[in-house]
């Protein structure tokens, strides 16, 4: 097992980007190449400072995926301009991208996140797209950040889907790694899965008691102790989870279920979060954990989280399409199969059709 805690220097604080440009110069940095998308450079740009008058900025737009073929391209920018330093601002695919780039080089890295959409400022990994949105895979590197920034007066003013998203996806991180952690004999636990297992805990203690009122909090523009810790759960507490605990405690069935789901063009509308949200559900009816699906679900209802197929956008979805979500979620590769269950496509199927009946009963 490989611990890998988080970024080497994370500065959260409403003036964390003033720490730029004396960071950039300490490290005798003069070609810098800025990563980032339209939208998280306007909400961030009142905020940011000069990087420096003898640093040469490359300026990138990202494409919007964390596609092979957009870090091919961000990487022959990069070796044309010699870069030194990659500075990645925005949600957690142009930071991946980011991370794709660097790992493995002498290329330093900074993240600063605009979303509490993930834990992806926090983590050593990326996750990979096809360009159309279909999930491909993940990598985990043997990197992490030189430096992460959090100013939360920028995550406060991000949209409350993202923010909501990254609730779904962070509660994932107790229900995905939970029946693991439960198996494992006392005397292989060390103290990386001990501290791996109470953050992961943490997570859903502190959003479960505390996430519907951070979200009025974020709805009135306020930042909040509540509407803080729950933004700081979404990317630390969050990435602390599989940073110690490595593949004890990263993604199982939830995500399987969200990335089988991104096959369907119909889902494409909803956040990553709130697919993984959707495959919780999926994993706890696997596990017959009908005591977690019934507090969950008054939750998922108050934030918007998906339950059902109708709220995923698949109102009119075939047997067909049912099993090949099925089928996608339990290939040979898929973390679904980490889970200490013997587990099928048609488990996962059955699965999916006794939530829908659960739901309903709900809704009824």
């Amino acid at each position: 097992m490989i611990s890998q805690s988080g970024p080497q220097r994370y500065i959260s604080d409403e003036k964390a980007y003033d720490q730029l440009p004396n960071f950039i110069s300490e490290l005798g940095v003069t070609k810098v190449l800025f990563l980032h998308g339209t939208k998280s450079l306007a909400a961030a740009q009142p905020y940011l400072p000069d990087f420096g008058a003898e640093v040469a900025v490359e300026d990138v737009l990202f494409n919007g995926e964390c596609s092979y073929e957009e870090i091919d391209r961000v990487e022959q920018i990069a070796k044309k301009q010699c870069t030194e330093m990659v500075i990645a601002l925005g949600g957690g695919k142009v930071l991946d991208t980011a991370k794709s780039v660097t790992t493995g080089t002498h290329m330093y890295l900074v993240l600063i996140p605009t979303l509490a959409s993930n834990c992806a400022p926090w983590s050593a990994l990326s996750v990979h797209y096809k360009e159309n949105g279909e999930h491909i895979n993940h990598e985990i590197y043997k990197e992490t950040a030189n430096l992460m920034l959090l100013n939360p007066e920028v995550i406060l003013n991000s949209p409350i889907d993202y923010f909501v998203a990254g609730i779904a996806d962070t509660l994932a991180k107790f229900y995905e790694s939970e029946l693991i952690f439960e198996d494992l004999p006392e005397d292989e636990y060390t103290v990386a899965l001990t501290i791996s297992r109470q953050m992961a805990n943490n997570c859903k203690d502190v959003l479960l008691n505390n996430a519907i009122q951070a979200v009025e909090d974020m709805k009135d523009g306020k930042v909040t102790h509540t509407w803080r810790t729950v933004a700081e759960t979404v990317i630390v507490m969050a990435g602390t989870v599989g940073g110690w605990g490595d593949s004890y405690a990263r993604s199982t069935g939830a995500h399987s279920v969200h990335d089988a789901l991104t096959l369907f063009p119909q889902t494409g509308h909803l956040l990553h979060g709130a697919k993984v949200g959707y495959g919780i559900l999926v994993q706890l009816v696997i596990e017959k954990h009908f005591d977690d699906i019934n507090e969950l679900l008054p939750f998922y209802r108050t934030l918007g989280v998906p339950t059902n197929f109708h709220e995923l956008n698949l109102d009119d979805i075939s047997e067909e399409d049912i099993e090949k979500i099925a089928y996608e979620a339990t290939t040979e590769e898929k973390t679904m199969n980490l889970i200490p269950l013997p587990i099928t496509a048609d488990t996962v199927k059955d699965a999916m059709m006794q939530l829908e009946e659960i739901t309903s009963r709900v809704r009824s």
